[in-house]
């Protein structure tokens, strides 16, 4: 029966369409999951140049530090030269003394902060090649969503179209109960397969098996009142 197989149709088409309008309604969410791991990405090289800045600062800084220190020293060893008394003399002594161990912990400290940096750019250089590589990964999939976006367009274009063709070469009176029973039951056909509906998976009397493989008129399901379908399946 004609009729019906336009109907089997049109149930695809809307099924197709459904589909395509949920995976649509989706996009947004994973788009903005992917973009939201590139920005993490991003942050994480940004926290990562943040630490070599700031040992770079420290070091800078503790070197200004030692240089101040050495001067002193300097100083501190001239007036050495220039002391009066045994008391000045000690004291004197004890402020190189005290500015040479400074520069010591110093020296030590900058050394330790300069292995930390030449660390940190070693692992720089490694976290900024992964994220290069795991970015062009993610853009990948950013561009392929993009395109099944504009694919999935065009589809729904093509199946409203259809539809709509079909919709005209189907008797109202059938038309209205296929939209009765779509609005009831969720869809309004079900395939018929092995003398059970596929719609509500109840077994079909022999009788009226037998009738819907003639094909010659509509038959509901005595259970879910769908319209039943029945289509050859074609040898594998």
């Amino acid at each position: 029966m004609e009729e019906l197989r336009l109907l089997w149709r049109i149930q695809e088409l809307e099924f197709s369409i459904k589909e395509a309008e949920e995976e649509t309604s989706r996009y947004p969410r994973e788009r903005k999951k992917l973009e939201e791991e590139l920005l993490k990405m991003d942050q994480r090289l940004k926290e990562a140049q943040k630490e070599m800045e700031d040992l770079e600062k420290r070091r800078r800084r503790l070197e200004q530090e030692l240089e101040d220190l050495r001067i002193k020293v300097k100083k501190s060893k001239i007036r050495l030269l220039e002391v009066k008394t045994n008391k000045e003399y000690e004291a004197v002594l004890n402020e190189i003394e005290w500015g040479q161990n400074a520069i010591s912990s110093l020296e030590e400290e900058i050394l330790g902060i300069l292995e930390e940096i030449d660390k940190k750019k070693v692992e720089f250089e490694r976290l900024k090649e992964e994220t290069k590589l795991e970015k062009g990964k993610i853009n990948e999939l950013i561009s392929r969503l993009e395109n099944r976006q504009k694919e999935l367009k065009e589809k729904v274009l093509e199946w409203q179209k259809e539809k709509g063709e079909l919709v005209k070469s189907v008797p109202e009176e059938l038309l209205g109960l296929y939209k009765n029973l779509k609005q009831k039951r969720g869809f309004a056909i079900a395939r018929v397969k092995d003398e059970i509906c596929q719609g509500c998976f109840l077994h079909i009397p022999p009788q009226l098996y037998n009738e819907i493989l003639k094909n010659e008129r509509i038959y509901t399901c005595p259970n879910c009142k769908r319209i039943l379908y029945y289509e050859k399946e074609s040898a594998s």
